[in-house]
């Protein structure tokens, strides 16, 4: 492999989407920083994402098209990792896009202060079913920087702590990631990008925020009625808790309890919300089973005492999470769906 200082590869994999692909690399091709590969994964998609990427590249000797099995995001993002020639990596969404000075602004970060990685804030677009930019909000890093070498403990809240989940707000150095052996789960979906991140953060000393949006994170209306349950959802939101509990203890992160309970009772939410609003075949009986797995488990209980409740809704949430109220759990889920 022919190393090249400098160079970002983009790592974009594809999967059915057709509608936005084009727009995604426009915005790519539009950078105000020249020096760069586009890998795009065609990853088994059965529409027109390859037709669509291959017209790109026969006018861009930047681009290169992949195509390769189905095997989910977390792979086609390490068949792109493995592929890429570049100093740095940048791994994005196919149905997204990004501003143009994304890549020229945090790599100049990313050499200045000779980081391993940095984060930078996004946009929300809320679009409406025909594509239509409904309304927008930024999110923006509130933090400079965080240091696991200081001796001061460091407070962090949710919102920084959902800007360092995702791995479309980064750019890496690919040595760092090769370095120290950090790749993608294969297999693993809802929180592929914090178990990336998490070893990313287990490895360096620094986290540095760049306090501008660039990436645009597209909000679009789902029908829950077609999605499919998964019912090892908990698993992988417990998981989570279980690998953030450990990157704070090496970061001195004095509120880690209060973050920790935070993100298991949404984790929990999300599972109900999973249950009773998506498409499954599950008994009520089954349900009900699936509810109790969630409140007897060990880090539920050690970590709903230090849940903070910021609305009625939310104290009622906890009370039945701390008295294990299944059956009422279930009804009210019920009566949410309807």
């Amino acid at each position: 492999m022919v190393f090249k200082k400098d160079m970002i590869s983009i790592i974009l994999p594809c999967y059915n989407v057709e509608k936005y692909l084009a727009r995604a690399i426009k915005s790519i091709l539009n950078q105000n920083c020249n020096y760069f590969e586009l890998l795009i994964i065609i990853d088994g998609s059965p529409d027109n994402s390859k037709l669509i990427a291959e017209e790109y590249a026969k006018e861009d000797p930047r681009i290169k098209v992949f195509e390769k099995p189905n095997g989910g995001l977390s792979d086609a993002r390490n068949f792109g990792l493995e592929r890429a020639e570049g100093e740095f990596v940048y791994f994005m969404d196919s149905d997204d896009w990004i501003d143009n000075g994304l890549l020229l602004d945090n790599v100049k970060i990313l050499e200045e202060d000779s980081l391993d990685f940095i984060i930078f804030g996004y946009t929300q677009d809320n679009e409406d079913l025909e594509g239509n930019v409904l309304s927008f909000r930024n999110v923006i890093p509130k933090l400079n920087y965080l240091s696991s070498t200081s001796h001061s403990p460091a407070v962090i809240d949710s919102h920084t702590l959902g800007l360092m989940g995702y791995a479309w707000n980064k750019i890496y150095r690919r040595d760092f990631l090769m370095k120290n052996n950090i790749w993608f789960e294969k297999g693993t979906s809802l929180v592929e990008d914090i178990l990336f991140n998490v070893q990313v953060y287990n490895n360096s000393d620094k986290i540095v925020f760049n306090k501008r949006a660039y990436y645009h994170y597209i909000n679009r209306p789902v029908v829950t009625l077609i999605k499919t349950f998964h019912r090892n959802s908990f698993q992988l939101k417990s998981r989570k808790v279980e690998v953030l509990k450990e990157m704070f203890q090496k970061w001195h992160i004095q509120n880690s309890n209060s973050i920790l309970s935070q993100n298991m009772m949404q984790g929990i939410r999300y599972c109900l919300t999973n249950l009773y609003g998506f498409k499954n075949n599950l008994s009520r009986k089954e349900k009900h089973q699936y509810i109790k797995l969630m409140y007897d488990d060990v880090l539920t209980n050690e970590l709903i005492k230090f849940y903070k409740p910021q609305n009625l809704r939310d104290r009622v949430f906890k009370i039945m999470v701390e008295k294990k109220m299944v059956r009422t759990t279930s009804l009210m889920y019920s009566i949410l769906r309807k």
